[in-house]
């Protein structure tokens, strides 16, 4: 395969082009309407004209610095509308934008820098971070300063617009290069829908590194929107998330089915319904129709949800929207149909083309692919293949396409898995496990259980090492200083040997078998510590819980968190919040803090009939039948 496929494109500028396709909707908007709202965070907010003229004042600067068509720009910045601003100015002068979360482990950090060898990073000078003298770095004021007198940035257009890193099978993680022109189709999609295509007051949840964020801020602007920056407090709390969602009046979210599925559990514990939101996109993971789900929507009728669905390597290619009576919702929706700019096929292991109602792997092409990894050819000639005269992108994934043309997913073909919204390899996590000098083997699987699911590593030690608490510990700090939080293991699992199959292959499927569990037992006469305790022991099913061990190390993510949320407040703790969790990660410090402040629930009927409608609106879909599809 051409090593293009993977290398920067590179297209020579010309003075007669000035403003990428991607932002012409942007200036469009900032001509029309220059003191409409556009952007909003915190304390901070910029209109349409002030946005237009920052942009234009940034990217002037990053050329002012020698960033040229196709370089990469790698950006280190926190959540604020500023950093909202970078992202488009790096787009504006031509650049490829590379966003970097500071708190990934140094490790993975300095190998996205290693692979993709930014031209520049926009990041605060901190001396202890990972990038520090690695590339030429600038700050936001230094930009701007340089802008001011700078010419404008008069270039044509990059051939990619961003590089964002994904779980690789290799233990390496791989840099997917997205094409301009495939983000343009997808944001002229989502102008041209007769719900999406309409201003709406958005919320910006996704973090930067993943192509949601892409698709939340362009689409925004686009359309004429405002962008609600959500903060990380908020994006971690529900109640939060729900309080900001009604100050701001959003009428539009985008958000991973476990965050949706948090916010459904806090509203049918008592938080108030978001009643201006409209649509709901979710995408990330396969949708489940919980009965809080449907109690939510059940609570904003006319409200649409919207099932997305499309890997990093495409973006967004095909949707299906659920509206009317949530009871007739199916329980596993269908993931719809592909946009108009998206080829979709369904083949066997050859790729030839099943009939309609075959089970078999989606291929995706069209306008929709990236141009590949980046600077990874032989990955990329495995993954984007040329078939019937066309380039195609092996999803991996097993689908089943209906009389109708719309696609039901059925699983993956291969190990890869999604959890909490993200893409894993369990290989990589394997990979890193196996490097420790206890570790053997290893196996990493989703187990669920009613408690939700959990991420375990099923690990066989070697042999002179001795399998205890200690070691776990041990463990789970190699992942932490190697891997993501989201893909440190919650929990490991000792084995002598791992279960196989017939064929030799370890049996993940009985590492992960379903495991049933009892509703959450509160101990009503017992202390609050040891209700606490009780409580967290169900929740992260472990016996041994300490009550001065921090709960994340023991396995809590942002889903337990809600979970100990929402038992906390049906108990009447309502003053608590998520932030107060992370604060207090121990059992011995949140029964410090609650006893602190009393308890909330018995100041009068407002508390409790606060949330009433939701609860027996959740009740009732709990006691209908939910029909499959």
């Amino acid at each position: 395969m051409d090593s293009m496929a993977t290398q920067i494109p590179q297209t020579a500028s010309s003075p007669g082009t000035s403003v990428p396709p991607l932002l012409k909707p942007l200036q469009i908007q900032a001509r029309m309407r220059p003191s409409a709202l556009a952007l909003r965070g915190g304390s901070q907010s910029l209109d349409y004209a002030d946005l237009a003229d920052s942009v234009e004042r940034i990217a002037a600067g990053l050329r002012s610095l020698g960033v040229c068509t196709g370089d990469v720009v790698a950006l280190g910045a926190p959540r604020e509308p500023h950093t909202v601003v970078l992202i488009l100015a790096i787009l504006r002068a031509g650049g490829v934008c590379m966003p970097l979360d500071a708190g990934l482990p140094a490790a993975r950090l300095r190998g996205m820098l290693e692979d993709a060898h930014p031209r520049l990073l926009i990041a605060p000078e901190h001396p202890r971070t990972p990038w520090s003298g690695r590339v030429p770095r600038c700050e936001r004021g230094e930009l701007e300063a340089r802008g001011v007198n700078a010419q404008p940035a008069l270039v044509s257009h990059a051939e990619a617009a961003y590089v964002l890193f994904t779980s690789g099978s290799s233990g390496r993680p791989k840099g997917v290069l997205m094409r301009s022109a495939a983000l343009t189709a997808l944001i002229d999609w989502h102008g041209a829908h007769p719900r999406l295509g309409l201003p709406a007051r958005t919320l910006q949840f996704m973090p930067y590194g993943f192509d949601v964020a892409f698709h939340e801020i362009l689409s925004t602007f686009a359309t004429g929107g405002t962008l609600i920056l959500a903060s990380d407090a908020e994006r971690r709390d529900p109640w939060a998330l729900l309080a900001l969602l009604a100050r701001e009046r959003v009428e539009r979210v985008f958000l991973p089915g476990s965050a949706l599925q948090g916010l459904a559990e806090a509203v049918a514990a008592g938080a108030e319904v978001p009643s201006t939101l409209r649509d709901v996109i979710t995408g990330g993971e396969q949708l489940r129709v919980t009965p809080a789900l449907r109690a939510l929507f059940a609570a904003m009728p006319g409200s649409v949800l919207h099932n997305h669905y499309g890997p990093t390597e495409t973006h967004t290619v095909i949707a299906h929207e659920l509206d009317g009576d949530p009871a007739a919702w199916p329980e596993l929706p269908p993931i719809g149909k592909p946009f108009s700019h998206v080829r979709a096929r369904v083949v066997d292991a050859r790729l030839n083309a099943l009939e309609r109602g075959a089970e078999g792997e989606l291929l995706l092409g069209g306008e929709c692919v990236a141009a590949g990894y980046l600077h990874r050819e032989r990955l990329t000639a495995e993954r984007f293949v040329e078939h019937d005269g066309f380039r195609w992108y092996r999803t991996g994934d097993r689908v089943r396409e209906n009389a109708d043309g719309t696609l039901t997913f059925l699983g993956r073909l291969d190990e890869q898995i999604k959890f909490d919204g993200y893409r894993i390899e369990p290989a990589e996590i394997e990979v890193v496990l196996s490097r420790h000098p206890a570790v053997a083997e290893a196996a990493l699987v989703i187990a669920t259980s009613v408690r939700g699911k959990r991420l375990v590593a099923h690990v066989v030690t070697r042999a002179n090492a001795t399998a205890d608490s200690a070691l776990h510990g041990q463990w789970r700090a190699h992942c932490r200083a190697h891997l993501p939080a989201w893909m440190v293991p919650q929990e490991f699992v000792v084995h002598a040997t791992l279960p196989q199959t017939a064929t030799g292959k370890i049996d993940r499927r009985a590492l992960a078998q379903e495991q049933q569990g009892a509703p959450i037992a509160w101990p009503a006469d017992a202390s609050l510590q040891q209700q606490l305790r009780a409580l967290w022991t169900q929740l992260l099913e472990r016996a041994d819980l300490d009550d001065h061990a921090n709960l994340f190390d023991h396995g809590a993510r942002s889903l337990t968190v809600v979970r100990a949320l929402t038992e906390l407040r049906r108990h009447g703790f309502d003053a608590v919040n998520a932030a107060q969790i992370y604060e207090y990660p121990t059992i011995a410090g949140q029964a410090a803090l609650l006893s602190a402040a009393p308890q909330a629930a018995t100041t009068g009927e407002a508390a409790r009939s606060r949330g009433m409608q939701q609860r027996e609106a959740l009740a009732r879909f709990a006691r209908r039948p939910i029909r499959e599809g």
